[in-house]
């Protein structure tokens, strides 16, 4: 696990998107997605089934 620089959270080294030497840091790809302007919205058929898995709280 690294820690993304940009939003704090643990990451898998597999969801980094630029690693950072010497210490566990990273930029993940959601935050990398963000910042570059490359992020894709989620299409609202799959949101809708997402949210009908998800537990109602």
């Amino acid at each position: 696990m690294v820690t993304c620089v940009l939003c704090g959270f643990s990451t898998e080294l597999d969801d980094a998107a630029v690693l950072m030497g010497g210490r566990p840091r990273c930029i993940c790809l959601r935050c990398f997605a963000r910042e570059t302007g490359t992020a894709r919205a989620m299409p609202p058929t799959l949101r809708r089934e997402v949210d009908a898995c998800l537990p109602k709280g």
